[in-house]
């Protein structure tokens, strides 16, 4: 069947048996394997993130006008004969479904539990749009996967070091990164690993892990989706507070934004009410609205403001003149 001749189904409600867990990425190019398969028989499974509508419309209308360019990813169910699971591109099988297609063209792969989950995972870390958090959540996903398909190549904080009561406040640059995973042990290469893999630098995924290993679950639920998520400075903060009852009140007082900064939150969180901010200068307030005022203008009326300002005696050494540009 050619891309865009497919036919109009009366059944592209994806019943999904229950049970099964997995799924990866985009643009795989045309094997042998590749074939029309029919959606009703493609299972979602348990996905590490959901589609987005606004990137399901834009392929949906990106495929009705050129057809499919490329195969989803999928691999055989597990014991569930005629039955697929997807692996990667949700937004085409979506966009497939939303035009009522009754089959879409598939590459079907051999793959375990793990290396379909590795692959959904870069999926996801190459894509657009990404938080600061939900790039510490894949990047911690990969790691666990990744170790269980390299077992060999795990190295084990030492127990003592594992138990041993955690000091207060941030950690250190040159701390080693098995003093932040817990039970999940840094790996020999990891780091070097997924960042060739994914194009991102090793201390970028040395941070990734600190934030999502740092942040307990409570904290992870009080600031997914919040502004907090965006901000890494902050979340490297707040994964850094060891006492994770602190640590969540932390979170409150800034996603309720009872606390504008990171220091009044911890003030916050053990029971203390943050100092007063300073009454703003009479300076401080004549430079904001003009700031307000200069922000606004349009560029003729920035011009004509300058022109004022140049005819004026301005003090001290400070004038204000016309350049020719070039």
């Amino acid at each position: 069947m050619a891309a865009g001749e497919t036919k109009k189904s009366t059944k592209a409600d994806n019943v999904q048996p229950s049970g099964l867990t997995f799924a990866r990425v985009a643009s795989v190019e045309p094997t042998p394997t590749d074939r029309w398969i029919p959606i009703e028989r493609i299972i979602k499974g348990d996905r590490l993130r959901t589609a987005d509508p606004a990137a399901v419309e834009a392929k949906r209308i990106s495929m009705r006008e050129s057809g499919q360019i490329s195969p989803i990813l999928v691999r055989h169910a597990p014991d569930q004969p005629g039955w697929y699971v997807l692996v990667a591109g949700l937004h085409r099988l979506e966009a497939a479904i939303a035009e009522d297609w009754e089959s879409i063209r598939a590459d079907v792969r051999q793959l375990t539990d793990d290396e379909a989950r590795l692959i959904e995972v870069d999926e996801n870390l190459i894509s657009k749009g990404l938080t600061p958090l939900e790039r510490a959540i894949f990047v911690d996903v990969r790691l666990q996967v990744w170790g269980r398909l390299h077992p060999e190549r795990v190295v084990r904080a030492d127990a003592a070091e594992r138990s041993a009561a955690p000091k207060r406040g941030r950690p250190a640059n040159s701390a080693k990164l098995t003093e932040f995973l817990g039970d999940t042990p840094a790996t020999m290469g990891f780091s070097a690993e997924t960042a060739e893999d994914l194009g991102f630098s090793p201390s970028t995924v040395e941070r990734a892990l600190r934030i999502a290993r740092g942040l307990s679950t409570l904290t992870l639920a009080k600031i997914a989706g919040t502004k907090i998520a965006k901000n890494e400075g902050m979340l490297r903060q707040l994964a850094a507070v060891p006492d994770k009852s602190e640590q969540l009140r932390a979170a409150e007082a800034l996603v309720s934004e009872q606390a504008k900064t990171f220091p009044d939150a911890l003030v916050i969180a053990t029971g203390k009410t943050p100092a007063p901010e300073p009454a703003p200068r009479p300076v401080d307030e004549t430079v904001a609205a003009f700031m307000a005022i200069w922000k606004k203008a349009p560029p003729t009326h920035r011009a004509a403001i300058l022109h004022k300002l140049s005819g004026e005696k301005l003090p001290g050494a400070w004038t204000v003149m016309e350049r020719a540009d070039g």
